[in-house]
């Protein structure tokens, strides 16, 4: 069955309904099928099945999905089967809770758990913040607890929001002395005035920072 299933998976073969997938310019045509869909998401049920249906003669147009994520959920709906990379998961994660794709999401957050490390702690605590997963945000959290040094060292750390920064700044738990943290939030505000065009002044990195260092 599987194998079966995986054949008509973007086939035209017997499909009733088409996405354009994609930014303008670079979508892709991709074919499916109402019932699979609909079973697998309360989403695409209450758009094929509702009483605001959309008109399936037309193609449905989907800006904010890649192809290829659109395609790994579509895979996932017609034969459980997922495969994550670390450079699509979060768009996966992004797509799985647009379509209402459940188990999806939490393939997903798991796959995002067990590849948790102090590189990428500070990134996927912004993403956790984003899309309201609380267990993640208590991993990473707890990552920067036991690799402080190594978390704030790391790219990502000085591309986190300000409030992503003020909820760890907050901590009592961190492993690192004041010194190396404060040089480390002034990294941070230094890339923020660069981001928003300012001047490199400690009134501006005040102002980003919205707290006084």
């Amino acid at each position: 069955m599987k194998e079966r299933m995986f054949f008509i998976c973007g086939n035209e073969l017997l499909s009733d309904v088409s996405f354009l997938v994609g930014r303008e310019g670079q979508s892709q045509r991709i074919s499916a099928h109402k019932f699979v869909l609909s079973i697998g998401s309360a989403v695409f049920d209450a758009m094929f099945n509702g009483p605001m249906a959309v008109d399936s003669v037309v193609d449905i147009e989907i800006p904010d999905v890649e192809p290829a994520v659109f395609t790994i959920m579509l895979r996932y709906l017609y034969t459980d089967e997922v495969r994550l990379a670390p450079d699509i998961v979060m768009q996966c994660l992004y797509t799985a809770k647009k379509y209402a794709v459940v188990a999806l999401e939490k393939a997903c957050v798991e796959y995002l758990k067990r590849n948790l490390c102090s590189d990428n702690a500070f990134t996927l605590l912004t993403q956790a913040r984003l899309f309201d997963e609380p267990q993640l945000m208590a991993l990473c959290l707890e990552m920067i607890d036991k690799t402080t040094f190594e978390s704030i060292s790391a790219d990502g750390f000085t591309d986190v929001d300000v409030n992503t920064l003020c909820s760890v700044l907050e901590r009592d738990t961190l492993g690192i002395r004041e010194c190396k943290l404060f040089c480390a939030v002034c990294r941070w505000a230094e890339a923020e005035c660069g981001r928003r065009q300012l001047e490199l002044t400690a009134d501006n990195k005040r102002q980003v920072c919205r707290i006084y260092l």
